[in-house]
């Protein structure tokens, strides 16, 4: 088999492994952050939470994870609620860069309080 001959078929081969490359990061970014998710939750023994899904970007750069936690219930009610909850991941290659609460309101960071001019 001559140079070129080799060359045709080593191409075809290294943009499948690339893709296959891109494809494995996306669901092992998803994976790590449902796991991030799931460590970071501090509520687990009070009120568990239940992932319900995730979406991912290209590549898995950005991953949402969804879910639910099951408060219990306030009298006069009798059933629990579920309260949604959300949390963002953000990453490079394979390597988390971030991570924050979306949902609920008691877990996500607060904005920054402007100082006044007065």
């Amino acid at each position: 088999m001559n140079h070129r001959t080799r060359h045709l078929l080593l191409a075809p081969l290294t943009i499948a492994l690339a893709y296959l490359a891109g494809c494995t990061s996306y669901y092992k970014n998803v994976e790590a952050c449902k796991d991030r998710v799931r460590a970071d939750y501090p509520d687990a023994a009070s009120a568990p939470l239940k992932i319900t899904g995730s979406g991912a970007s290209y590549h898995g750069a950005r991953v949402v994870v969804h879910g639910t936690i099951q408060s219990p219930p306030k009298p006069p009610a009798t059933k629990t609620v579920a309260v949604p909850a959300a949390a963002e991941c953000t990453f490079s290659e394979t390597s988390m860069t971030g991570f924050q609460w979306l949902v609920p309101a008691k877990l996500a960071p607060k904005p920054p309080v402007a100082a006044s001019d007065d």
